[in-house]
């Protein structure tokens, strides 16, 4: 007998930290931060008082769950949850996302943690751009390719690559004693890597496995979202831009590599240059050794340039070496004035904690805005307020052009019906009732209580 556990991830997108036993064994499957977890009690400045209290404001209002053995010491001397050697074997990150990874950093440093190579890669650049902002913990980090076996304890872990909107996200086969069971991580059938979905579809379902843990972000009665392939956003955005004689910016989520892609390949066919953040650049740098990830290069592409912000009174060591580079006059590295001069030679990437740049460039009135990332999940979204503020603003040409990152509902379905699990376990979604029409017997995760599993 086995169980399943998932203290994340139930009744809402993100956040999954599931945990699966096999006797002694007990490994966790993600452990990241739901997108919407602290919206009832905080906002903007009000936030936990982590540096000072630990978990006591997360304890206080059920926002993390009371496990015993898997937080850090630290984190709980002013919790009533006393501290205890850690009673886990492993956690396994199936891809570099918020809502995946971030509660790493409340887990106690004794647990090892596996990932991705790529994925690793993604998270120390992401630390060094980020300062104390950002912080995963100081554990034992490993990482695995697909054709890896992971033993621990009485399990057995087989990573497979799959496709989504960031490099380094996996699957993973978890061979245990009374069979198989599949967790799907985040992933896409639409995407530019579609056959790695489909050669972890292929070997889940070669275990003929008694239960898939499977994601539904976007299984839902209606899902307004365009399905956009990543060459159709290419199309609309060469299109778009080919069609504007002012300054072009676009925003998308900057671990998005498919998208950097794009956005280099419409540079190149409208003669412009690709102006991406100096974070942006040091993720590119950190992945252009990985001969499986094809990444272009902003300090070599003929088509790319990186963007240093100016004025930076205590820039972070990594933006040190651009702004140095600037001073140098090296051809792949312009400011602000640069921008604001040609305007029409450039698509200018930014995202909502840059938008202040546009203060300095000043973009003619009309000029473009491409949203290249997921619309708001909620319509009183204050983050989507501000940015149409932004819009109205400077006048900007508002277009939205994005492939997600994630399976539509009838993809899910489909992904169901050919791994043909014993039985189906809905998570990463608001609409866990929709799986009843998949085809496959379904449990129904409640938050925190055990799902038991046999052959």
């Amino acid at each position: 007998m086995i169980s399943i556990t998932a203290y994340g991830g139930v009744d809402h997108i993100g956040g999954n930290k599931i945990l699966l036993e096999d006797g002694d064994s007990r490994i966790f499957l993600d452990f990241g931060e739901p997108f919407n977890m602290k919206d009832e009690y905080f906002v903007d400045w009000l936030l936990p008082r982590e540096s000072r209290t630990g978990l006591k404001d997360y304890f206080f209002f059920d926002l993390m769950p009371q496990i015993k053995g898997v937080y850090g010491e630290k984190w709980l001397e002013d919790t009533d949850l006393k501290y205890s050697k850690p009673e886990f074997d492993a956690i396994f990150i199936s891809h570099m996302h918020f809502d995946h990874a971030m509660h790493l950093r409340f887990v106690d440093d004794k647990i090892p943690v596996y990932l991705g190579a790529a994925a690793d890669a993604i998270r120390r650049s992401w630390q060094e751009t980020s300062g104390a902002f950002v912080n995963f913990g100081k554990h034992e980090f490993k990482t695995f390719r697909t054709g890896s076996k992971i033993k621990v304890g009485s399990l057995e872990v087989e990573p497979i690559h799959v496709d989504h909107s960031v490099p380094g996200a996996y699957g993973f086969l978890v061979h245990t004693s009374a069979g198989c069971v599949v967790y799907t991580g985040d992933l896409r059938l639409h995407g530019p890597r579609s056959d790695m979905t489909r050669e972890f579809v292929k070997r889940a379902a070669e275990e003929k496995p008694i239960a898939l843990i499977c994601e539904g972000t976007r299984v839902s009665p209606e899902d307004p979202r365009e399905d956009l392939s990543e060459k159709q956003v290419e199309d609309r955005a060469r299109k778009l831009v080919a069609g504007s004689k002012k300054l072009a910016i676009v925003s998308f989520y900057p671990k998005d590599v498919d998208r950097m892609r794009t956005y280099r390949d419409v540079a190149e066919a409208t003669g412009r240059k690709f102006v991406v953040s100096t974070k942006v650049a040091h993720l590119l740098e950190s992945l252009k050794d990985d001969s499986r990830i094809s990444v272009p290069d902003p300090m070599t592409d003929p088509n790319m340039l990186v963007y240093v912000r100016q004025g930076m009174s205590r820039p972070l060591p990594f933006d040190n070496r651009y702004q140095e580079m600037l001073g140098s006059k090296n051809s792949h590295v312009v400011c602000c004035d640069d921008i604001a001069k040609h305007q029409e030679q450039f698509i200018f990437q930014t995202d909502i904690m840059q938008l202040t740049e546009l203060i300095d460039i000043l973009p003619s009135p009309g000029s473009l805005f491409i949203r290249s990332k997921s619309e708001p999940f909620e319509e009183d979204d204050v983050q989507e307020e501000i940015l149409q503020n932004w819009i109205k603003r400077f006048n900007l040409d508002f277009h939205q052009a994005h492939a997600s990152g994630h399976a539509n509902k009838e993809e899910i379905f489909d992904i169901i019906r050919r791994i043909d699990p014993k039985v189906v376990v809905p998570v990463h979604t608001e609409h866990a009732d929709l799986f009843k029409k998949c085809g496959r017997a379904v449990k129904r995760p409640v938050a925190r209580e055990s799902i038991s599993l046999s052959k």
